[in-house]
């Protein structure tokens, strides 16, 4: 199958990672990928196993599948020939799902079980289910590097209060040193001149011993996670938290709130769901800190219930609904 996939840019946000690895999961199962963005370069922080082209190459080419998730790519992916046209929602209040909505000939797709609900109820037609997202042969556990003290709380370092919260659970962790065991809060993020200039550290609200790490390579990525002992999450209207769920492949101890983890995260089973203002997620983080018990017993169950919702799981899924006669996606998927 020839597969052609657009994105506004191959920078480390904005659900990248969800197209390059969906990428490579076909290449892998033998699959023509090319990945169409405005310069069409390579990604250079994840490796791209399929071809990179510009947007304005799309428009001579012809694909049996064409995938799209933003505004700003849906003329050149509509305008690309393909067998098939899939418009893959990745988050509540996209702006670009309007146009493929009042468009008949464009498959839907959404990341999140909750998402997938809701556009069915919008859009009163087949909604397929892309849910899913983690490599955990990556994301995995590795105890030694978790140091006994200073706890470590891990939080993704994006400051947008409106979408992740970080300031929010900035606020919660404050004043908590004094009542719980030592702990460092390490906050991360990835600023780009070309797609990110904001600096998170500008003006940030940071509580005692708190550092941030900027544009970690993978591997220290994984590294951050694999050496936190909780991670905390306090996403609003997101499809899909691509960072709880990796933070509990690689056994953290997880404080969320319901947006984009409902899917995976099950309170006191294998977190804390939290409800998303300072003081409800303050006492979530507060016991895990002082309850090393339940902390390890959260983390212990992260793995196993990460494990359903891989890569390869979810490439052959998309597929497998796209093969099967109309109708029948949405509810066998």
């Amino acid at each position: 199958m020839r597969i052609a996939l657009f994105l506004p840019h191959v920078g480390v946000f904005g659900g990248v990672r969800r197209y390059l690895e969906l990428g490579n999961e076909w290449v892998a199962l033998g699959h023509d990928v090319t990945l169409h963005h405005p310069d069409g370069a390579p990604p250079a922080w994840l490796p791209f196993a399929g071809r990179t082209a510009t947007l304005a190459s799309a428009a001579g080419t012809e694909s049996d599948l064409a995938i799209c998730g933003d505004r700003d790519t849906y003329a050149s992916f509509r305008s690309h020939r393909a067998r098939q046209h899939v418009y893959y929602c990745v988050l509540e209040g996209d702006p670009g799902l309007p146009a493929a909505l009042a468009d008949p000939e464009v498959t839907l797709m959404a990341n999140s079980g909750p998402l997938v609900q809701r556009l069915k109820r919008r859009a009163r037609r087949e909604v397929l289910d892309g849910v899913g997202g983690i490599r955990t042969e990556r994301f995995r556990p590795a105890p030694a590097l978790r140091s006994a003290s200073p706890l470590r709380v891990l939080v993704n370092g994006r400051r947008s209060r409106a979408k992740k919260g970080t300031d929010i659970v900035l606020e919660a962790l404050a004043g908590l040193s004094r009542s719980t065991p030592a702990f460092e809060t390490v906050l991360f993020d990835a600023v780009d001149p070309a797609t990110n200039r904001q600096d998170p550290r500008a003006g940030a609200p940071l509580p005692p011993n708190a550092r941030f790490v900027l544009n970690p390579t993978q591997d220290e990525l994984v590294a951050l996670y694999q050496s936190s002992h909780v991670f905390v999450a306090a996403e609003k209207k997101a499809g899909w938290c691509n960072t709880a769920l990796e933070a509990l492949a690689s056994g953290c101890a997880l404080v969320c709130t319901r947006s984009g983890t409902m899917d995976f995260a099950r309170d006191r089973r294998n977190a804390l769901v939290s409800w998303r203002n300072p003081w409800s997620l303050r006492a979530a983080i507060r016991r895990l800190l002082t309850d090393a018990e339940l902390r390890e017993r959260l983390g212990a169950a992260g793995p196993a219930s990460a494990a359903p919702w891989s890569w390869d799981k979810l490439a052959r899924k998309i597929l497998a609904q796209l093969a099967r006669p109309a109708g029948r996606a949405a509810s066998e998927g």
